[in-house]
């Protein structure tokens, strides 16, 4: 099935990501239209575009943990883009960093990224809908640890968590403006920080062999597949959701 995306201006968040690459690709594949953002000079993401294929792709820079740059880069965004109806905070990302011997600055430093990150983000992006009367939909990226906890990551499953939540807090307020919030939830991707982890950490890499129901790890490919769902219109009544694509890994198990 081809889904034609070609009504849709898309505002997305770390979309210079390993991830980011299957998702940018898909989407423009779709026909619509993505404005990338991500942390990294403008001459770095021209090259990283290109390779991609995406040589035109529209990007501006924007450090998601800082709430004034955010305004800025999504005030820019809107301006030039005022079609923009469907808004990715996709940026996030972890290491193993277990609570005893994570200092409080780098704690905060995971949780900022995580999830206050994306308050500022949707903010922004919200305010902007309610003053053009835009009937948007607001997608987040969150990890299957916001419902299974996992030793080593405490301030990542915390953070993810807490945005799950919000995400659903924020479907119920802005439900009566027709503007939907839903979640994207990944398991093991081997793709970005999780395969670094699996790559570095012969326990994590065990453990994820193991707890698979269906016995392999994320594709990139399959988290793509999830974002052209929800920026469809097959989604359209999805609101306040989290899609769980993780191979079953979230599953509940005993033993």
């Amino acid at each position: 099935m081809h889904l034609d995306l070609s009504d849709k201006t898309i505002l997305i968040t770390g979309g210079l990501g390993p991830i980011s690459e299957f998702i940018v690709k898909a989407l423009d594949a779709a026909g619509a239209t993505v404005v990338v953002t991500d942390r990294e000079p403008d001459a770095v993401a021209r090259k990283t575009l290109e390779a991609w294929g995406l040589p035109s792709t529209p990007y501006l820079q924007m450090d998601v943990t800082d709430h004034v740059e955010v305004s800025r880069a999504v005030d820019s965004a809107f301006v030039q883009y005022p079609g923009i109806n469907i808004a990715l905070g996709h940026a996030g990302g972890t290491g193993v960093f277990p609570f005893e011997t994570c200092d409080q600055e780098n704690f905060d430093r995971i949780v900022a990224f995580n999830f206050l990150a994306q308050t500022y983000f949707a903010r922004s992006v919200l305010s902007h809908w309610r003053t053009s009367g835009c009937v948007g939909h607001l997608i987040f990226t969150s990890s299957y640890v916001a419902q299974i906890p996992m030793e080593g990551i405490s301030a990542y499953v915390a953070s993810k968590a807490a945005l799950e939540m919000f995400a659903k807090n924020l479907a119920l307020e802005y439900a009566k403006y027709q503007i939907r919030v839903n979640c994207v939830s990944p398991g093991n991707v081997a793709a970005g920080s999780s395969k670094l982890v699996y790559d570095n950490n012969p326990e994590y890499r065990a453990w994820v062999d193991r707890v698979s129901p269906l016995g392999k790890r994320n594709s990139p490919g399959a988290i793509a597949n999830a974002f052209l769902y929800l920026c469809s219109s097959l989604a359209e009544e999805v609101d306040g959701f989290t899609l769980r694509v993780d191979a079953g890994v979230g599953l509940p198990k005993l033993g």
